[in-house]
């Protein structure tokens, strides 16, 4: 073996550790000092506001001299508490992303706000952040449905890449995803796919007779889909897939217990 060959033989072990053992102790020790700072920041936001009321009152010509001093500390104190904030959304969107991925036990959950962490952690790839229009609709009142979330949540990271590639090589098309539903079925929405679709794949995923290989199936996107896409069969139960050629919208129903 060469060094080459020792290194990608280590490296795989570093990353069979990445998510169940890695992940979760890097994000419990940003946690402390996040919080920390957020804590600080408010405290020092009321006492600042405090203090300056009662120099006021004290000294009711003080803003004539001094005004404009303190009011830019009060504007840099708020932009700091803003930012706490920013940085606290985002490490919630990396943490749930994580977290979502090792829950692989069947449980009720809510699509929409599923796919509500799904896109914000799509944020942290820069060119969907920052060059792909988009066009969200999410009901946070639909019905739980029963499923395995780390399979969802893969299955949806991996929708709204392809769709995101795809709508960026379209003349920088705007991707749509949306949530709904009716009286059986959650029903979600997404714009895009058909450059992904592989042909005759409704018969991969809902096959007759023996089941081919999704990993045999043309493109990588073709197969990054395909998988996804069976994924969401096998998941949960009651799922009915559609694709809109026209429109280029893959609608995917899934069945609720009322």
């Amino acid at each position: 073996m060469n060094e080459m060959d020792l290194y990608l033989f280590l490296e795989k072990r570093f990353l069979a550790t990445f998510l169940d053992e890695l992940m979760p102790g890097i994000f419990h020790n940003f946690a402390n000092p996040l919080n920390g700072i957020m804590g600080r920041a408010k405290l020092m936001q009321r006492r600042l506001e405090d203090f300056i009321r009662k120099i006021e009152n004290r000294y009711p010509k003080i803003e004539k001299e001094i005004g404009a001093d303190y009011k830019k500390l009060i504007s840099d104190i708020n932009a700091i508490n803003d930012a706490a904030e920013d940085f606290f959304d985002m490490f919630r969107s990396a943490t749930g992303k994580f977290y979502a991925l090792g829950a692989r036990d069947v449980e009720s959950l809510n699509l929409s706000a599923l796919i509500e962490a799904e896109l914000g952690f799509a944020d942290f790839y820069l060119d969907y952040k920052h060059n792909i229009k988009k066009e969200i609709h999410l009901d946070m009142g639909v019905p739980s449905i029963t499923g395995i979330t780390a399979y969802y949540s893969i299955a949806f990271w991996m929708l709204i890449r392809e769709a995101a590639k795809n709508a960026q090589k379209r003349n920088e098309e705007t991707f749509r995803i949306a949530t709904t539903s009716d009286d059986q079925c959650v029903i979600v929405s997404i714009s895009h796919i058909g450059g992904s679709l592989v042909q005759g794949w409704r018969e991969i995923l809902f096959p007759v007779g023996a089941k081919p290989d999704p990993l045999s199936c043309g493109t990588d996107g073709e197969k990054n889909l395909i998988c996804a896409l069976m994924l969401f069969r096998l998941a949960g139960g009651g799922v009915e897939m559609t694709h809109d050629g026209d429109a280029d919208l893959l609608t995917i129903r899934i069945r609720y217990q009322p």
